[in-house]
């Protein structure tokens, strides 16, 4: 259903939302004077747009492959992993009930990032005023029990978008699961030189990548790694100190936060005087992801063409649903059990760092 029955605002000032058909699809538009906020409801409410208005400066990325219109993308063959990476555009997802891996069992296996940013979401206004507008929207999954619903708020003023979110079980048995969410950003606010703000947590670096920058291996506290080209004798690395494209690096790696509250990460570009920034529920969040490529993602999907870095707030460390389970670290929902959390992104000035606003 049409959003207050019409496919195009009320009102042109202050706080508002929009609905717009784009590229046969219902993209819903949150605003204030700030932010600017696209969510395509028909694929995964996932957020096309991030975009800072005083500099028209959107942080996310996007990739080589556009948004297509539902049902016209038909990949030539299935693979392992799915189909996740032919639909992948970019922007920011939301993963559930599962992170990387093909997890599940029978007829319940799940491809790259579970379900939901693949299925269409429904909509529903619940607050559309001149100082504060708030979108619902929600997804049941196919292959699982989950009902999901995330509550999108702007307030006049303020220079991020509120996400509160509630997750139930409406099946009648315990269910497992692994969910994060899944925002990357690119250029042309990525740039050599930016500054990547992280919790002084311990940090996690993955092996088995072509191009790393970082050795592999688990680390006392961000920002202090070393460089993949020495192995485990590397130089000393400040990771939050972001190269260009032209590293032809990519690395995935996440920081323990057990024990903190609040997460939160920041990209900061001093060039353009503006950053990015996250803050979320450390307690349902406990992990964050991150996955930097600076133009060494060779082959499929992106050949050398992504230049990103991903921050990823996640209920484990990376893996599939599987490989959480076999660990401990899968959260379980009992019958009827609704967990809820919340997040934060938005912009924030680049002089200092960011922690929260």
């Amino acid at each position: 259903m049409p959003l207050a029955g019409t496919l195009y605002a009320a009102r042109h000032h202050g706080c508002r939302v929009t609905e717009y058909g784009w590229r046969g699809h219902r993209l819903i538009v949150l605003e204030n004077e700030l932010l600017r906020v696209g969510v395509v409801a028909t694929r995964g409410a996932d957020v096309v747009e991030l975009r800072h208005k005083p500099t028209d400066l959107d942080f996310l990325w996007h990739s080589p492959h556009p948004v297509l219109p539902p049902a016209l993308a038909v990949p030539t063959t299935p693979t392992p992993s799915g189909t996740f990476f032919d639909q992948y555009h970019g922007g920011w997802q939301e993963s559930l009930p599962a992170g990387n891996g093909t997890p599940g069992e029978g007829n319940a296996r799940l491809g790259l990032h579970g379900e939901v940013s693949s299925q269409p979401w429904d909509v529903h206004l619940v607050e559309e005023r001149e100082a504060r507008v708030s979108v619902e929207f929600s997804v049941r999954g196919r292959r699982t029990p989950f009902f999901l619903r995330r509550t999108m708020t702007l307030e006049s003023g303020r220079p991020y978008v509120a996400l509160d979110e509630t997750l139930v079980n409406e099946g009648e048995e315990p269910v497992p699961y692994v969910w994060g969410h899944h925002p990357a950003f690119g250029p042309p606010f990525l740039a050599g030189g930016c500054v990547l703000d992280l919790p002084a947590a311990p940090v996690t670096v993955s092996s088995g990548l072509t191009r790393p920058r970082y050795a592999a291996g688990t680390y006392d506290a961000w920002p202090a790694l070393r460089s993949a080209a020495g192995g485990a004798t590397g130089s000393a690395v400040d990771a939050s100190r972001l190269p260009g494209k032209d590293a032809r690096t990519m690395d995935t790696l996440y920081l323990d936060l057990h024990g903190l509250e609040r997460g939160f990460a920041a990209i900061r570009n001093p060039h353009l005087d503006i950053g990015v920034g996250l803050e979320w529920d450390a307690r349902a969040f406990p992990y964050v992801w991150s996955w930097q490529v600076f133009g060494g993602a060779s082959g499929y999907p992106f050949y050398g063409r992504a230049h990103l870095v991903a921050i990823e707030p996640f209920t484990a460390p990376i893996g599939s649903r599987d490989d959480a389970v076999r660990t401990g670290h899968a959260r379980t929902l009992g019958p009827a059990e609704a967990l809820t959390t919340w997040l934060r992104a938005g912009s924030i000035a680049a002089e200092r760092p960011f922690s929260g606003w």
